[in-house]
């Protein structure tokens, strides 16, 4: 009878800085990506707002951009586009607003 041959097990080693490496490289990419080719692509538009009794800026500026944008840089916007030195808005005043396409 033979004996029985002992088989030779290979000793898988896993270097794990390249592991990360290529997870970082993957992630990377993945962003990149989604930065240069929005999904989101939101449209604006120049539109003239009168203002009524009760309307104030922040209310004129979320109902323009709603949830796509920072409320506040569109109100800081509306200021400085129709150059509003303290803020105050009254009835029947007509502001310029940059507004999301409908």
């Amino acid at each position: 009878m033979r004996p029985k041959r002992k088989t030779k097990k290979t000793k898988y080693v896993i270097y794990w800085d390249r592991v990360a490496a290529v997870a970082l490289v993957s992630v990377l990419a993945v962003t990149l990506f989604r930065a240069a080719f929005p999904t989101n692509i939101v449209e604006y538009e120049e539109r003239d707002v009168i203002v009524q009794q009760g309307d104030t800026l922040w209310g004129i500026a979320k109902d323009a951009v709603g949830e796509t944008e920072d409320v506040r840089q569109t109100v800081s916007e509306i200021i400085r586009k129709n150059n509003l030195h303290n803020g105050i808005i009254h009835p029947g005043m007509t502001l310029k607003v940059r507004a999301v396409k409908e």
